[in-house]
C-alpha cells in the first residue's frame, strides 16, 4: 500500500513528454528534497549518477537503455517514505510499489514496466540471487553498487575511518573496511561492463585504506 504522501505527490505530478526527463522530475517530487532535508538531496543525486552508470552499461552492453535508465533513476524512489514509516529496510520494496504505480499512470510499456519495478524491488540483493533474476534487473542493483564504491561514497568512508580516532583505532577501521570492500567486490555481477567498473572502484578504495593504515601504523 502507497502512503498517504506518496499517493498526493503522483495525484499532482504533471507527466512530460520524455520518460526519462519526467522520472528524474518525479523523483525529485517524491524524495521532496527541501533545504532540512539534505540527505533527500544526496539521495537525489546519487540516483541521478547510478542513472548515468546504468545508461553507459546499457551501451557498452547492448541493453535496453531508456528503461534500464528508468529503473536507476528510480530504484531508491521509496526512500523518504520508508523512513518517514520507520521502515528503510524495505525502502526497495516500498520504491518498487511506486514504481509500478508511477509506470501504469504514466501509460508505460507494460513488459518493460515489470523488468523496472523488479529491478527497483531487488536492487538490495546482495550474493543471494533469484534464479530468475535477469541481466537488466542485476545491473540496476549494478549501478548503485558501482556508485556505491566510487569516490564520493570512498571519501566518505575515509572520514569515517579516521575521524579525531587514535592510530590503533584507524587501523582497525581501515583493516575492517578493506574486508568488507574486497567482500563486495567478491559479488557477481550481471555483465562484464560491471565487473570492470567495481574492480576498479574497489581496487582504488582498498589501496587509499591500506594507505590510511600504513601511516597510523608509523606512530
Amino acid at each position: 500500500m502507497l502512503t498517504e504522501r506518496a499517493l498526493r505527490v503522483l495525484e499532482a505530478h504533471v507527466f512530460l513528454a520524455d520518460p526519462v526527463a519526467d522520472a528524474r522530475a518525479f523523483l525529485f517530487e517524491m524524495l521532496d528534497p527541501t533545504p532540512d532535508r539534505g540527505d533527500m538531496l544526496y539521495r537525489y543525486e546519487h540516483s541521478l549518477r547510478v542513472a548515468a552508470i546504468g545508461r553507459a552499461i546499457a551501451r557498452a552492453e547492448g541493453l535496453p537503455e531508456e528503461p534500464l535508465v528508468l529503473a536507476c533513476l528510480l530504484h531508491d524512489i521509496g526512500y523518504r517514505d520508508s523512513l518517514a514509516l520507520d521502515e528503510y529496510s524495505r525502502h526497495h520494496l516500498i520504491g518498487a510499489e511506486i514504481a509500478r504505480e508511477y509506470l501504469a499512470k504514466a501509460g508505460y510499456d507494460a513488459a518493460l514496466s515489470r523488468e523496472i519495478v523488479l529491478g527497483v524491488e531487488r536492487h538490495c540483493l546482495t550474493d543471494s540471487l533469484p534464479a530468475d533474476m535477469t541481466v537488466f534487473q542485476t545491473t540496476v542493483r549494478d549501478s548503485d553498487d558501482i556508485d556505491r564504491c566510487g569516490p564520493i561514497r570512498t571519501a566518505m568512508l575515509l572520514g569515517r575511518c579516521v575521524d579525531e580516532k587514535t592510530d590503533a583505532q584507524i587501523l582497525a577501521a581501515c583493516e575492517e573496511a578493506v574486508a568488507r570492500t574486497k567482500r563486495f567486490a567478491a559479488l557477481p555481477r550481471g555483465t562484464a561492463t560491471a565487473r570492470r567498473l567495481i574492480d576498479e572502484r574497489c581496487e582504488k578504495r582498498v589501496s587509499l585504506l591500506e594507505e590510511l593504515a600504513a601511516q597510523a601504523r608509523m606512530a
